[in-house]
Formats: structure tokens, C-alpha cells, sequence
């Protein structure tokens, strides 16, 4: 089975972020286009915000 992709809106809601700066930060955050859409796999944002976070692994915070 294949990942899920969000839209824009979505990832906006799982970051708490508005749209607006999911669109600002899109160079940065890893994402794939569908027409002239953006899709987000989570689990790449999810290892992009562990890369770019610094300091402790999230993993070892639990």
C-alpha cells in the first residue's frame, strides 16, 4: 500500500501552521507536484522536521 499524500490544508492543520506558510517554506520542506498542486508525504516531513530540528532525536525525548 502506498503512502497518503496531504494537500496543503492538511499538512497546514498537522504542522498548526496556516497555509500560507506551508506555501512560504515550500522550497524547503520536502513535497512532490500534481498539476500545479503541492502533495507531502508525511513521513518525508516527519524525517525533514527531525533533520532540521537539531539538537536530540525525537525518538530519544520519550
Amino acid at each position: 500500500m502506498t503512502e497518503q499524500l496531504l494537500t496543503v490544508n492538511e499538512l497546514a492543520d498537522y504542522l498548526k501552521k496556516p497555509t500560507s506558510w506551508v506555501y512560504d517554506n515550500a522550497r524547503e520542506i520536502p513535497h512532490m507536484r500534481v498539476g500545479r498542486e503541492y502533495r507531502f508525504r508525511l513521513s518525508e516531513v516527519n524525517l525533514w522536521l527531525e533533520v532540521t530540528r537539531g539538537g536530540v532525536p525525537l525518538k530519544y525525548l520519550r
